[in-house]
């Protein structure tokens, strides 16, 4: 299960998960189960950006323990090692014409346009 983020489009903002071909929104008109939506109801998916960010709790971690083993310079240098993911936003589009702007890392975009294209 792969955490996904809906920032925007003709679904009300707020996280959801991606599985197994299936999209599941939780939003506060559809707090639980969620809104469920199977890629077969997408007519596209297109990326409006790619961020290369850093994986803040890593880098928290290794700031902490960089710290305590060589003050000041080992917290940065344990910041710097953190491990960086791309995280991919893109816009679907549904078969009816509604649209949906999300966020994801970028496996899980590349999980959904390769189902897409099969």
């Amino acid at each position: 299960m792969a955490s996904i983020t809906v920032l925007a489009g003709d679904f009300l903002q707020g996280d959801g998960d991606y599985r197994n071909g299936v999209f599941t929104l939780r939003t506060s008109l559809y707090p639980w189960p969620g809104l469920t939506l199977p890629l077969s109801r997408l007519k596209s998916v297109e990326v409006a950006n790619e961020d290369s960010i850093n994986n803040i709790k890593q880098a928290i971690g290794f700031g902490v323990a960089g710290a305590m083993l060589l003050g000041p310079i080992g917290a940065l240098a344990g910041f710097m090692l953190a491990g960086k993911e791309t995280e991919v936003t893109f816009l679907a589009t549904l078969k009816d014409g509604r649209r949906l702007l999300v966020a994801a890392d970028s496996s899980t975009f590349e999980e959904i346009s390769r189902k897409m294209a099969s």
